[in-house]
């Protein structure tokens, strides 16, 4: 295997204005929602993972916003974006290492995967060729890069936000994440997604999906998720997009939206030409999982797009993890018109369901 050399994280300067100015806005849109009464969701394994962020909850609700601006300019270096992305406090120090490490093969597989899945690198094939075959890792990054974004038609590479790191290919910051959602996105677009579409998420991660789909070309986005998790959204986002580009919950401009997850109970039927949820129904609440299938049904006029792991795994005080395909079976009101392995990942099945 080839390995891309590591990029370590800048040292955030806790006097950056336009961070600053993101917190502030992620504090507000938070505040915001505390004035609600909305029906929490079914304990998930979330309980737990929200609880350890009691401190930033804290600076959330009491409007402190140097230290939420802290936390959210290191978010990459600390726990508090574990669960919502492929990325770990751990990571910074293997990128250290002097020996390639499990996570420097992991990104030249994900790499080497979303060629394969674009078009940018050939399959190979043990009864063609088994030389190249039992070496499928061993290619040129920096061109599986330039080519995997040629056949994208976009920008695969992670902005400079939240004290990033990742790996150097094509001379451009990359991680698995920025990957693997830039094969999402162009998922979207193969289903019809353009500038006029609007597409819904349920459980945005911390955002990394939305801004590859505006950098596919999806014209109108929205994110539904916890309050908490909201505000790593809306900061990443404010960050990583143009001004007048993101809305946070009660503002007025912006064509992606950054919303609490109640919030999609209020959209009209039919608001959006499809919805798209990664690595997420599994996690929740079996009530809350449920209960978002005749939900999307009613707001997706087109397709709903699940890129989801289906092994149930037990969640400790839960019990068993949700699969998609059984939630949208017992809805009804579906047809599963594709399923297949997901070429970026093992254990995850992509489905696309039709109303």
């Amino acid at each position: 295997a080839r390995v891309a050399p590591g990029v370590l994280p800048r040292p955030p300067r806790d006097d950056d204005a336009a961070d600053r100015a993101a917190a502030e806005r992620a504090v507000v849109a938070y505040r915001r929602t505390l004035k609600d009464d909305p029906e929490p969701p079914t304990p998930s394994m979330w309980d737990r993972i929200g609880r350890e962020k009691g401190g930033f909850l804290a600076a959330l609700a009491n409007g402190d916003v140097p230290t939420v601006q802290r936390a959210l300019a290191r978010m990459f270096t600390t726990d508090l974006t574990w669960g919502l992305g492929q990325v770990h406090s751990s990571h910074p120090e293997l990128l250290r290492s002097a020996e390639p490490t499990h996570l420097h093969v992991r990104f030249t597989d994900t790499l080497v995967n979303l060629a394969e899945a674009v078009g940018a690198a050939r399959v190979t094939a043990m009864l063609q060729d088994a030389a190249e075959h039992l070496q499928p890792l061993n290619r040129d990054l920096d061109e599986l890069f330039r080519g995997s974004a040629a056949a994208l038609g976009f920008d695969p590479a992670f902005p400079d936000v939240g004290s990033a790191y990742g790996f150097r290919v094509g001379g451009r910051l990359a991680t698995i994440d920025s990957l693997t959602h830039a094969y999402t996105a162009r998922r979207l677009r193969q289903l019809g997604c353009g500038p006029d579409a609007t597409v819904f998420e349920i459980g945005g991660g911390y955002g990394c999906l939305a801004l590859m789909a505006r950098r596919a070309g999806v014209g109108r986005y929205a994110i539904y998720d916890l309050p908490w998790v909201n505000a790593l959204q809306g900061f990443f986002l404010l960050r990583s997009l143009p001004a007048g580009t993101v809305r946070l919950y009660g503002e007025a401009e912006g064509t992606l939206r950054v919303l609490p997850y109640w919030k999609l109970s209020d959209e009209p039927a039919g608001a959006c030409d499809g919805l798209v949820n990664t690595d997420s129904l599994p996690e929740m609440g079996h009530a809350t999982a449920a209960g978002y299938i005749p939900q999307i049904r009613r707001v997706a006029k087109r397709f709903f797009l699940s890129i989801n792991q289906e092994a149930k795994g037990h969640v400790p005080g839960v019990g068993p993890q949700n699969c998609v395909a059984e939630l949208v079976a017992a809805a009804g009101g579906w047809a599963c018109e594709s399923r297949h392995r997901y070429w970026l990942r093992q254990g995850y099945v992509e489905e696309v369901f039709r109303p």
